[in-house]
């Protein structure tokens, strides 16, 4: 539908990410120690808990020489390390269980890397060749480093390149393929080039999409929950006959309520509980306005006709009503400008509340619906009629890693599609790039000549069916600035720089009647047309600067669209660049005791198992990413409670604190500090809450509330901040797009990775051209996988469709590709891996093992007799569940956090302590043992404390099946540690209710 644009203008130390390994509460290698030989590793228990010395310099060079002669060994058996201890065939378990008394030799990478960043006074020298005893007895031309010529070629081929494993094992899995024959490899690469000119480039395949009235749900998460959809004639329903009467959203209507006949304003036309119903806004005559408020002339006024809006922000401002209490049509006028149509009805002012007092305003601080600033008159058709919700995403982002050369991608996506399926990278759509020192203005103007015709609609042929095709912009997506640009708003350094309201830059977080300094759309018009008219530059200069507005309206305002409401602040750039200027303001008001002392607790905190290495946050703060800033503020109220005292921080730092917020005592001062930390983690988690019940908006705008003034108050550097200033606006964009996430752009910017990892593969002389051809090969690849018709054959390709199981690999981590599984032939597949010795299975978890292994039978509604067979212990599984229509792989490891999904405990959380499988009746089921975690009923740093059960009144197996949650909720040790060390003793955890998912 829209066309890729391309468009030419002639104008001391790497630091690499890799996984935690810090010692986790729950870690492998606490409880299963595997040893070669003598037990020559310094170990202590606590309580079940294995600790391991990983600091002894002999005992490390001493593995090393084993692993080496492990190595050697497995390379002469010819076996494969990777997958030779996961079992998933009958036959692979039945090998698993006559090698029980062999040790495991393979170790889990994410568990086995271990950094010591302290330097060692000694050399360890832990990379060198094998001694003569170690190298292999093979015979040939390549003997003894290579068996063969293959060998020795696969390696120097793998060495030059850097070729990674991933893509290994795909070159492995396409030679072993039984059609593959070598004599069709095309011997030069270049004419795969020739080749993607065949593929059908760039058709786009819809499905999964929405397309209806605005819905009223409890849990509100899809764009159309959003007051924006529902209200608009462009997404929602524009339209219903009731009894011979066609009413529009935004028509005043007369209705019943309590047996009384009210005047109202259609805001909606909604879908509840499989229903159509109508949304509309109260309207109130003088008698109901607040005593305070009657006055002479308000009554005289209501005489002649005048009536009042009652704020739909304000309780019991909405009725949702059943559409036979729609009496009739009632002709009212809104009085924008003091002009009125006629009507003997009219509205000047709306009823709303500030700082708990009732006020009335003029009704032009108001939104307009969208019936009136984007109208839509629906052709008439016996065609299916499809309004697209179209998203626009406008971002630079820089090509190269040491040069100043940045593109500007532009992409689009259907806001038709749920939010499980717009979260992927694949439906992410390029339109184009905007060339370093390009005009955005040039760029888009083809899309807005397409977009002019979509929202007048457009007959077009989907998948063999004539189609009305409705498209209209729903709203654009960017960081503050370009947002700003985008919306034609000066940027944040003048003096009225927030694209949503007129705050001057003296007074962001200061306290407004945001109704009263809000911009809508209709006055800014206004205003631009002022801008226009001035007779001299200078003049137009001025106005400009007075309203905060560029010269000349943005070229997107030719689409219909509100500037001011559809343009919403982005939650991601504003909460991460907030998280780092306090980040950097508490590590600077540290003491360097204070700071060896944060970096000694970071480094031992037990983060969550799916994280990655940040970087660290002293000696590398200016090269965190955005992700790594909201990472570190989910944990950070945990990390100052262990260790932060008055004394690590700089004294004038205390002293400013307490003068700021009148605090007598340091220790409070101190304590205020982390509680400052604590909102900002909350109103953090909150702001990117997947969905939103009406309890969830009203605690996102305390928390945003507090946030503003008690970070601008207690800090100098948060007054006026614009990413503070954001908070004013956050909870209206909530309720206008259901969530923050459907406007953050955090999935977003991972689409720029994607590009800007290929630029080092184009020849650098047209990067944007380049990409762009990458792009519409790699989704001409996607429509025929997807099994897509092209046009000019009229059928799909089958051999594209049918790509053999064993090749899956190689598409599991393309971003255009979504790993499919068969779900009937996987949904019971259960893949252990890691096999744990039964001697070094802890023996408490043993005790009553066959009573409750039967409870676990049951459970699977089987009620025979056990058999007296024994089970196999491992560290991993993996299998497969169904969520939301999608097919979710769950890893599991000992160590995890997991809710069962059983009435006696629903709800409640247990962390693994065992993987097994047992069999019965020759067939193995596979159980868990887990400990409890039980809730204390009360809180710390804002989050419930737990105890985790070790007693065996408490059930603890159960069928892997009945898992719903891994890893989804954190908890966090219940104690202050010195130098990192943790009382393993003490089993009472906090759980962490400031994680969240930010994409």
């Amino acid at each position: 539908m829209f066309r890729n644009r391309y468009i030419s203008f002639n104008k001391q130390r790497n630091y690499i990410r890799q996984r935690y390994n810090a010692p986790s509460q729950f870690s492998t290698k606490e409880r299963y120690t595997e040893v070669n030989g003598d037990d020559n590793m310094s170990t202590t228990s606590n309580n079940g808990f294995t600790q391991i010395d990983i600091y002894n310099d002999e005992k490390i060079n001493e593995e090393l020489s084993k692993e080496n002669s492990e190595v050697t060994s497995e390379e002469n058996s010819e076996t494969t390390s990777d997958d030779e201890d996961e079992v998933t065939s009958e036959e692979d378990l039945e090998t698993a269980s006559d090698n029980e008394d062999e040790t495991t030799s393979e170790e889990d990478p994410d568990e086995n890397e271990i950094t010591n960043e302290e330097d060692f006074d000694d050399e360890i020298n832990v990379d060198k060749s094998f001694s003569n005893e170690q190298m292999p007895r093979n015979f040939g031309d390549f003997a003894p480093y290579f068996s063969n010529i293959t060998e020795a070629l696969f390696f120097c081929w793998m060495q030059k390149h850097n070729i990674s494993t991933r893509a290994y094992d795909e070159l492995v899995d396409i030679i072993h393929h039984p059609q593959f024959r070598s004599k069709d490899v095309i011997p030069n690469s270049r004419r795969f080039r020739k080749y993607r000119q065949r593929l059908p480039l760039l058709p786009i395949k819809s499905r999964r999409m929405y397309f209806g009235p605005g819905q009223e749900v409890t849990n509100n998460k899809e764009f159309w929950h959003g007051n924006v959809w529902k209200e608009s004639l462009r997404f929602g329903q524009s339209s219903i006959t009731i009894a011979n009467v066609t009413y529009r959203s935004g028509d005043f209507v007369m209705y019943k309520e309590s047996n009384e006949r009210r005047l109202g304003r259609i805001l909606a036309i909604i879908q509840q509980d499989n229903r159509l119903k109508i949304k509309i806004q109260r309207i109130l005559r003088y008698e109901e306005l607040p005593k305070n408020l009657q006055s002479n002339s308000r009554k005289e006024r209501s005489r002649e006709g005048e009536v009042w809006f009652f704020d739909r922000e304000m309780d019991n401002a909405i009725a949702i009503v059943e559409l036979q209490v729609i009496v009739k049509l009632v002709l009212i006028s809104i009085l924008y400008d003091n002009v009125s149509n006629g009507h003997a009805i009219k509205i000047c002012e709306i009823l709303y509340k500030y700082n708990d007092r009732w006020k009335l305003r003029d009704v032009k601080y108001s939104y307009q619906l969208p019936s009136e600033f984007a109208p839509l008159e629906e052709p008439v058709t016996n065609c299916p009629v499809y309004k697209l919700f179209i998203d626009l995403y406008y971002d630079d982002f820089g090509t190269f890693r040491n040069v100043y050369h940045s593109l500007g991608g532009v992409y689009i996506q259907v806001g038709n599609m749920p939010f499980y399926e717009r979260k992927h990278l694949k439906n992410h759509f390029v339109l184009g790039f905007v060339p370093f020192g390009g005009s955005f203005d040039e760029f888009i103007k083809p899309f807005i000549a397409e977009m002019k015709v979509l929202e007048k609609g457009k007959i077009i042929n989907v998948q063999g069916n004539e189609c009305l095709v409705i498209a209209s912009l729903g709203n654009i997506t960017s960081d503050l600035v370009q947002g700003n640009d985008l919306a034609g708003v000066k940027r944040h350094g003048a003096n009225r720089g927030c694209r949503t309201c007129n705050a001057t830059k003296d007074s962001l977080t200061s306290d407004v009647d945001l109704q009263l300094i809000s911009r809508y759309h209709q006055q800014s018009d206004r205003q631009f047309e002022e801008i226009c008219a001035a007779s001299t530059l200078s003049e137009c200069k001025n106005l400009a600067t007075e309203y905060g507005l560029h010269l000349q309206p943005p070229i997107l305002s030719q689409l219909r669209w509100e500037r001011h409401l559809q343009s919403p602040q982005d939650a991601f750039h504003a909460t991460a660049g907030k998280v780092l200027r306090f980040l950097k303001i508490t590590i600077d008001a540290f003491l360097p005791e204070g700071k060896s002392k944060f970096i000694i607790t970071w480094k031992s905190f037990e983060y969550p198992r799916t994280w990655h290495k940040l970087p660290n946050p002293i000696s590398h703060i200016d090269s965190f990413m955005m992700s790594d800033c909201l990472r570190l503020a989910m944990v950070i109220p945990f990390i100052l409670n262990r260790f932060l005292k008055p004394q690590h921080f700089k004294q004038s730092e205390i002293e400013k604190l307490q003068i700021r917020m009148g605090i007598s005592r340091s220790d409070l001062a101190v304590k205020l500090w982390v509680k400052c930390w604590i909102l900002v983690a909350k109103t953090m988690a909150m702001a990117f809450k997947s969905s939103f019940t009406e309890e969830d908006y009203t605690e996102l705008r305390e928390c945003l509330d507090n946030e503003r003034k008690l970070l601008s108050q207690a800090f100098k550097d948060f007054e006026n901040l614009p990413n503070l200033h954001v908070n004013f606006h956050l909870m209206q964009h909530a309720k206008s797009y259901a969530t923050l996430l459907n406007t953050s752009v955090g999935t977003k910017e991972m689409v720029h990775r994607i590009f800007k990892n290929y630029v080092p593969q184009t020849n650098l002389k047209n990067v944007s051209l380049d990409l762009l051809k990458r792009y519409t090969t790699l989704f001409a690849v996607r429509h025929l996988l997807d099994g897509g018709i092209d046009m000019r054959f009229f059928t799909s390709n089958y051999g594209f469709m049918n790509l053999p199981h064993h090749l899956q690999r190689m598409m599991s981590d393309w971003f255009i590709i979504k790993g499919e599984v068969n779900l009937e032939d996987d949904a019971d597949e259960v893949y252990l891996k890691k096999r744990i010795i039964r001697r070094y299975v802890d023996a408490s978890l043993l005790l009553n093992f066959q009573a409750e292994l039967a409870l676990a039978y049951e459970d699977l509604e089987d009620y025979s007799m056990n058999q007296n067979s024994s089970p196999v212990f491992f560290e991993f599984a993996r299998f497969y569940i169904k969520e939301n229509d999608d097919i979710v792989q769950c890893r599991l490891h000992v160590g995890d956090i997991v809710s069962i999904n059983t009435e006696e405990f629903g709800g409640s959380f247990a962390v693994i302590r065992a993987i097994f499988y047992h069999q019965k009746n020759n067939f193995r089921s596979t159980f868990i043992i887990v400990d409890w975690f039980e809730d204390m009923n009360r809180t710390k740093l804002g989050c419930p404390v737990y105890r985790l059960q070790m007693a065996n009144n408490w059930r603890r197996i159960f069928s892997i099946s009945l898992v719903n949650a891994v890893n989804a909720v954190h908890f966090v040790y219940d104690d202050e540690c010195a130098g990192g060390n943790h009382d393993f003793r003490n089993n009472l955890y906090m759980r962490n209710l400031y994680l969240f998912n930010y994409v």
